[in-house]
């Protein structure tokens, strides 16, 4: 009986530090992943082209037309990509 115990305790902690493993990882990535997502949350031009598949001459005549939303500090253009996407997809036709 208590041979059963200990080997049942060893089995558990054994299952426990695994777990608290997998943990640490998916933590990790998780970070990484924020971190990725936080650098390109605010981007240039290319974000901006990238995002709507447009041409950046026609990004800087929206610009222009103020029909897309951006910001300028000096002579440099930024572009947040949720508010890219909102964009984009306040453009969408409604299905007949």
């Amino acid at each position: 009986m208590i041979a059963n115990s200990i080997t049942l305790s060893v089995g558990i902690a054994q299952i426990m530090e695994e777990i608290r493993g997998i943990v640490r990882q998916e933590i990790a990535a998780l970070q990484q992943t924020l971190h990725t997502a936080s650098t390109d949350a605010v981007g240039g031009i290319e974000l901006a082209a990238k995002i709507t598949r447009l041409s950046k001459s026609r990004i800087y005549a929206l610009v222009q037309q103020r029909a897309i939303p951006h910001s300028k500090r000096g002579n440099k253009l930024y572009f947040d990509r949720a508010e890219l996407l909102a964009w984009v997809e306040e453009g969408k036709r409604k299905e007949k």
